[in-house]
């Protein structure tokens, strides 16, 4: 295995020089100065930059030298101690000032005097104990033979080069990738459609290393249309350094191999443009990493000028091509290659034949071999090599249960392109990357959560004006932008890791980082550990622990299943080990049922990120006051938390406090404004006499999202003034929330406030609940707000009309509810007529009667998709009818409503509930409908042919609580009109006694493509048609319907053949049922 492997190279070289920073730190100066110590640190900063020097070297050396690794080990470890120490100091510092701001008596300045003493007594003796073991490892360099290795970086990049490719492929060999492969024939076999388009089509592949990229391209390149299509071709493989002339002539080449020997970029480029003059091109360039648009720019100009026929593809893993390439003509991503496809690929390569036919007993075998290799193809084939002509189970089953990376890095093919990736990422991107093995296999994470750990671990450093987590979610976007991370399928906004580089990130990380579900011993050097909580977690799964003080990471990371209960810490590793901890930087606990913390939490000096996520805290302890280091206090779903300790409003460092979902959380420490590095705070909850003031927002620079609640309790207009929203230039989600208790209300007062919290202008969503006085003020609305995209206003019941909200240029969402004094909504709310406007909800308006639409040139709602109406009882006449987006209309419990814009040609679910049958009978002519939601209907019988003919494209019929439906159908001709219909569902009709009326010539038969058929408590329901059911159905319940006499004999030859895979069925054994066997 590789050096980086041995010390966790990621982590050292970038420790190293961030390291020597601190020492140049001004706090840190001025405090060894005071205390007399900084001769004893300038020593220690001497003899570090003296050994940094032949760091390079000794990295090369250890692959060979077991002495250079044990010498690297030793380096490590007193590195990290010297950061220990330099954060004690800094620590020290802090906890002075704090005293100092807060002391009260004389006393207390007297203890802190001869605290300080014993300091400065035990750090002395500390540095100069670690000062003499690096003297002597500093000594060793030269027995060692440990010189400046200037050209280290030079011989690490010979060990990593890759072999180039070529445009040669064996089909043969080939399996998968048909789909995309002809994807792309459609994008590329196609003649330039503008003469005036000047910009070259280009086409991306794009996948982590070993998925297939160059394969997919080989194939696109050797099509026989492709050949036909293109006058000339030329595949070119990038490799390491994108060198425009060196390209250029490779083109060259491939198009006129007789060329002169030349360096000059200007002779190539006219020559090339010459060669290409009314010819068509296919270029490829293979294993693109390419960071300048101008190298780009520069590349295709002999493309652009005098051809229209050059076309290119690139293969890359940086999604973010399209950056520097400009648009692209077709985008294909690469997934994870079929298990099917790598079986092949593993018989043909292992046993030379494509399939298991002649080997049937190393099939099964071999689906467990494809698992591990999660879709990579180059994977699978390495591990056939391992197998070779091998034809016994022993030997296939030895290698399922191999490591993979292990068995694939003696090969060195699929390894080596990993690797490859990695030494490519910038310096400070790699210690990020090595981090994240501490992230198990299949485990969907939080790219928030992520970069708080960085953070936390000083992975992150702050640059220019730039904070700390958005500098951490460019490195994010940069890993996944080359495909380090990828997103979770099942929730998009979660990510995952591919197995093989979580192997990556183990082998960078080398003795650093450890997963125990990866790993069952941790190592003497670990100082990041991370695990997933089990149902019951006893003290001996931690018992290590009391070995390992040094671990500066201590993460638990529950699953999704586990985030719906909780898990059980053993009370030892609360109250014991974990005080014993004492360099922890992160500690989290999240998931675990844990009602307390021990007050000796705040003995963890040098912790920065305290995640007690999702447990059941009540209180934190005082002590939490004494961590003078956090940065991060995660307390997001703490259901039981009732209150925060004013302690905490000391910690100057802390710019993190999550307290988003915490319902039983209603008062907050009066003093948190004294955090002036606060910049994530989502609930802001303002206090009664006494408690915290709206005015302590002043001085706090926050970020994302804020709810400010608890308004009612503000008494002085100043305090909404002084809070200063306008300049909070983070913000992008504002929530402002009075109480529901409108009695004793100053109104006047309400709306001087929110006049006051006029917010910044890049403000992306804006809430206003339980406002209480009778209009808005003047900003809200205003076109200033150019980016809000989403607006609510929940329950103000005295406003009696909207703002000109159509003036919103981006708005997206508009909900409105509760406003129970509003009766009309006229031509002011309008503006310039919603254009992006996409959902818009009226709820529970109940003195609401008049909707007048948009008069004048300005068409309303171009966009609106969505139009939800719930209770608005008294809202009479007619809706806007010029909705030509609309695809979702709901209308609950709005029986004065006689018109809907059911004009829309693009409208496809229709919800009416508990209102008038007139909208349905509106529907006659109306064909787009695909989901169809009847409920409370009182008015309808049955289903007329009318209206079946405008649900001929329905798939989903849902009909509920419609009391006078005797039968959906009358007779069964009308169910011609329903040949997509998929799932019908009928609930709680009392007097529905069947399906179809007397007349029910086929049944429903007609339905050809039935295959859900669901009817609940419908109490006269007798039976289904005798004439049988679809011969598509596969899922028929009936549940709860006691007047059910019989069933069709799925055995009669006059019936269709129903083969039903599921049947439900919860009312009294109907007389007659023949199962279908």
């Amino acid at each position: 295995m590789e050096a980086v492997a041995a010390v966790g190279e990621a982590f050292f070289s970038e420790m190293f020089e961030e390291l020597l920073s601190k020492f140049n730190a001004s706090d840190l100066i001025n405090f060894a100065r005071q205390k007399k110590i900084y001769a004893e640190l300038q020593k220690l900063k001497n003899i570090l930059q003296n050994i940094k020097a032949v760091v390079a070297d000794a990295e090369e050396k250890q692959v060979m030298d077991r002495s250079a690794k044990i010498w690297l080990k030793e380096l490590q470890d007193l590195a990290y101690q010297v950061k220990d120490i330099l954060e004690e100091f800094d620590y020290e510092a802090l906890r002075r000032k704090s005293t100092v701001k807060h002391s009260k008596v004389k006393m207390h300045c007297l203890r802190g005097l001869k605290w300080s003493g014993m300091f400065n007594v035990k750090m002395v003796s500390k540095i100069k104990g670690i000062t003499t073991r690096l003297q002597q490892i500093a000594s060793e360099k030269n027995s060692l033979r440990l010189g400046d290795n200037v050209g280290g970086k030079a011989h690490k990049a010979r060990d990593h080069q890759r072999l180039p490719t070529t445009s040669v492929v064996n089909e043969i060999k080939v399996f998968g990738r048909g789909n995309e492969k002809e994807a792309i024939l459609k994008s590329l076999l196609v003649e330039k459609t503008s003469e005036d388009d000047i910009h070259v089509p280009v086409i991306s592949i794009t996948g982590i290393a070993g998925i297939g990229k160059t394969t997919l391209a080989q194939l696109v390149y050797n099509d026989g249309k492709v050949k036909y299509f293109f006058d000339l071709r030329a595949w070119i493989h990038v490799s390491e350094d994108f060198g425009v002339t060196e390209i250029t002539k490779a083109i060259l080449q491939a198009v006129s191999p007789s060329i002169s020997c030349t360096t000059d970029l200007n002779l190539f480029q006219l020559k090339l443009k010459e060669e290409l003059s009314g010819k068509k091109l296919l270029l490829v360039l293979d294993d693109v990493r390419l960071q300048n648009y101008n190298q780009w720019s520069l590349l295709i100009r002999p493309f652009e000028v005098g051809n229209s026929g050059c076309k290119i593809i690139v293969t890359t893993q940086d999604q973010n091509i399209s950056q520097i390439t400009g648009p692209l003509v077709h985008d294909t991503p690469l997934k994870e290659l079929a298990d099917d496809d790598c079986l092949s690929i593993l018989a043909w390569h292992a046993l030379k034949s494509k399939n298991f036919k002649r080997h049937p007993h190393l099939k099964e075998i071999g689906q467990e071999i494809v698992k591990k290799c999660k879709g990579l193809p180059s994977a699978v084939k390495e591990l056939a090599s391992h197998l070779g002509a091998k034809q016994v189970y022993k030997e296939w089953e030895a290698v399922s249960r191999s490591k993979i990376w292990d068995l694939l890095e003696e090969k060195g093919g699929t390894v080596a392109a990993l690797r490859w990736s990695y030494h490519h990422l910038s310096s400070h991107l790699k210690p990020c990357f090595a981090y994240c093995s501490l992230i198990p296999k299949g485990y969907e994470f939080n790219s928030d959560e992520l970069v708080l750990l960085w953070i936390a671990e000083d992975f992150v450093q702050p640059k220019g004006h730039k904070q700390p987590e958005d500098l951490g979610h460019e490195y994010f976007s940069d890993l996944l932008s080359r495909l380090f991370f990828q997103k979770s399928n099942n929730n998009s906004s979660l990510f995952v890791m591919h197995d093989l580089i979580i192997d990556l990130a183990q082998s960078v990380a080398g003795d650093s980082c450890f997963n125990m579900e990866h790993e069952l011993h941790i190592d003497e050097m670990a100082r990041h550990v991370s695990f997933i909580p089990h149902r019951y977690d006893v003290s001996q799964r931690f018992e290590i622990f009391n070995e390992r003080k040094h671990v500066r990471s201590f993460i638990a990371l529950p699953t999704p299943c586990q985030r719906g209960g909780y898990c059980y810490l053993s009370s030892k590793v609360l109250y014991k080990l974990l005080p014993k901890l004492k360099c922890l930087r992160v500690l989290s606990l999240s998931g675990y049922f844990i009602g307390e913390l021990s007050s000796s939490i705040g003995d963890l000096k040098l912790l920065r990120c305290l995640n007690l996520s999702r447990t059941a805290i009540r209180l934190l302890p005082r002590s939490v006051g004494n961590l003078h280091h956090l940065q991060m206090l995660i307390l997001n779903q703490c259901k039981e938390l009732t209150a925060l300790p004013v302690e905490i409003c000391g910690l100057s460092k802390l710019h993190h406090l999550d307290i988003r979902d915490t319902p039983k959380l209603q008062e907050l420490p009066s003093g948190l404004g004294n955090l002036t590095s606060l910049r994530v705070l989502p609930k802001f909850i303002i206090g009664k006499a006494g408690g915290l003031a709206l005015r302590e927002l002043k001085d706090l620079s926050l970020q994302g999202q804020l709810s400010i609640i608890g308004l009612h309790n503000v008494v002085d207009i100043q305090d909404a003034r002084i809070a200063n929203l306008r300049q909070k230039q983070g913000l992008k989600k504002l929530a402002l929330e009075w109480s529901n208790d409108f009695k004793n209300r100053d109104n006047q007062m309400q709306e001087q406030v929110l006049a006051s919290l006029n917010p910044q202008k890049d403000l992306q969503w804006l809430s206003i609940s339980n406002y209480g006085a009778t209009k808005f003020p003047f900003w809200v609305g205003n076109p200033s707000f150019a980016k809000i995209e989403q607006l609510d206003f929940f329950d103000c019941i005295n406003c009696k009309s909207l703002p000109s909200l159509g003036r919103l240029r981006s708005l997206k969402s508009l909900n409105i509810r509760g406003m129970h004094a509003m009766t009309k909504l006229g031509p002011e709310f309008y503006g310039d007529g919603f254009p992006s406007l996409e959902i818009l909800r009226f709820e529970n308006m109940t003195e609401w009667k008049e909707w007048i639409s948009c008069v004048g040139s300005v068409e309303g709602f171009p966009c609106l998709r969505e139009l939800i109406l719930h209770n608005c009882p008294k809202l009479a006449g007619t809706l806007p009818r010029t909705l030509s987006s609309l695809v979702k209309l709901e209308v609950q419990n709005c029986p004065q409503l006689m018109n809907s814009p059911l004009s829309s040609t693009c409208l496809r679910g229709l919800t009416v509930e508990d209102s008038t049958n007139v909208i349905l009978r509106r529907m006659v002519g109306q064909n787009t409908i695909i989901k169809l939601k009847i409920k409370g209907i009182s008015g309808l019988t049955c289903i007329t042919e009318e209206l079946s003919k405008a649900l001929m494209r329905l798939e989903v019929l849902e009909i509920e609580g419609c009391s006078a439906l005797t039968c959906l159908w009358q007779n069964g001709s009308e169910l011609e009109n329903l040949p997509w219909l998929n799932s019908l569902v009928v609930k709680n009709c009392p007097e529905l006694v069947s399906l179809v009326g007397e007349k029910q010539g086929q049944g429903l038969c007609l339905l050809s493509s039935l295959k859900d058929l669901r009817i609940e408590s419908c109490q006269k329901f007798v039976s289904l048609p005798a004439t049988g059911l679809p011969h598509t159905l596969k899922c028929l319940t009936i549940l709860d319907c006691k007047a059910l006499e019989s069933l069709p004999d799925m055995n009669d030859s006059n019936s269709n053949c129903c083969l039903l895979e599921e049947l439900k069925m919860k009312s009294r054994v109907p007389s007659r049922w023949t199962s279908a066997t």
